[in-house]
């Protein structure tokens, strides 16, 4: 199928299912549900059940077109609300095929749907049915039989909920964990890396600016040194708290590394980017004092210019740091633009880009 896999980003996959749990459920329910339900097919297709395999041979197809949909595009909710609906059609056609039998398929459909999509569309698809196989009366051999399938597929239902409440909370304590600094509480690298490739992609498709500013704490060592990493800490914790405070919500925070933060601006032009990283200094730099010691910063700003990537954008900055840092500290540095066709290099300040940095004094 060679159209399929080129329209797949097979690296995109591999990642999103480590980090996206409700993707990896439906591509491993994907794959097991259609493999199992082929086994059906060639059953039934073996002892001329024509119409029963065809049937089922439809709810493999439908099955592999969502996998097939989640694997190229990565729509985890859309692809996770189709799988939801086919399993559905595909319990209640079981059930209008087979009699009984797919009442046994309803409880393992009851279970998954919380797997596979948000919790109040999994709950309003399994009361829809619960109430068609409760409606088909012919299905239960006494009264007693029948609310005992009510009873146990509301008890199923419960439960179903209240373990993937459960999972999405741990979900996104966790997500909280892997993304921000534990102490500033800034985003990390990671959260950073995240939010510059989603601000490329929004740029390339729609045109909205950007711009960062690569943060440095002037003098820091002093503190560190003079008062002790206990204070030093207090001091990184209180300034970040103050940008914060300073910055839109619209805005992204993170700790880069040591005393260096990143400032990701949505919407500003070169003009305005420069503007309001100056207000950020007038706010903050100069404001915090720890030992004596007075907390000021350098900053290096960047606009993101149409064809770059996200290392390239930081990179300019980072050059722009490294002037701030030549000019005399506690000042702002405007970028100036790439070279046309020329890759971006180090700034001289730290000659690196991926390693974790300490910043400069």
């Amino acid at each position: 199928m060679p159209s399929i896999r080129s329209g797949i980003d097979w690296s995109r996959v591999r990642q999103q299912f480590r980090e996206d749990y409700q993707f990896s459920m439906i591509v491993l329910f994907g794959l097991l549900a259609a493999s199992v339900v082929t086994g059906f097919v060639i059953y039934r297709y073996a002892f001329d059940y024509y119409f029963g395999g065809t049937v089922n041979l439809m709810i493999v197809v439908s099955m592999l077109l969502v996998l097939v949909y989640a694997l190229r595009s990565g729509e985890t909710r859309r692809a996770g609300i189709f799988f939801c609906v086919v399993t559905v059609v595909a319990c209640i056609a079981s059930t209008a095929m087979f009699g009984r039998t797919g009442i046994l398929w309803g409880y393992v459909v009851l279970w998954v749907n919380f797997l596979l999509t948000s919790r109040r569309f999994a709950l309003a698809a399994n009361l829809i049915l619960m109430t068609i196989l409760i409606i088909e009366t012919s299905l239960f051999e006494s009264v007693l039989e029948g609310v005992t399938y009510i009873v146990t597929a509301l008890l199923v239902t419960t439960f179903a909920w209240i373990f993937a409440h459960r999972l999405a909370s741990y979900q996104d304590q966790l997500m909280t964990l892997a993304l921000q600094d534990p102490l500033t509480f800034a985003g990390n690298r990671r959260q950073m890396r995240q939010d510059l490739n989603a601000a490329l992609e929004i740029h390339r498709r729609t045109g909205q600016a950007f711009a960062l500013a690569l943060i440095d704490l002037d003098h820091f060592k002093r503190i560190n040194d003079g008062q002790g990493h206990d204070v030093g800490d207090e001091a990184l914790k209180s300034f970040a708290d103050a940008v914060r405070a300073a910055i839109r919500s619209v805005d992204g925070f993170y700790r880069f590394g040591g005393e260096e933060f990143v400032v990701l601006l949505r919407g500003d032009v070169p003009g305005d980017a420069e503007h309001v990283v100056r207000r950020l200094h007038q706010r903050v730099s100069g404001r915090l004092a720890f030992g004596g010691e007075v907390l000021q910063f350098s900053a290096g700003v960047a606009v993101l210019n149409s064809g770059e990537d996200w290392p390239t954008w930081l990179s300019r900055a980072d050059r722009a740091l490294y002037r701030a840092k030549q000019g005399g500290r506690n000042r702002i540095e405007l970028a100036a633009s790439p070279d046309a066709g020329g890759p971006a290099a180090a700034s001289p300040k730290t000659g690196r880009l991926g390693a974790d940095p300490t910043g400069a004094d």
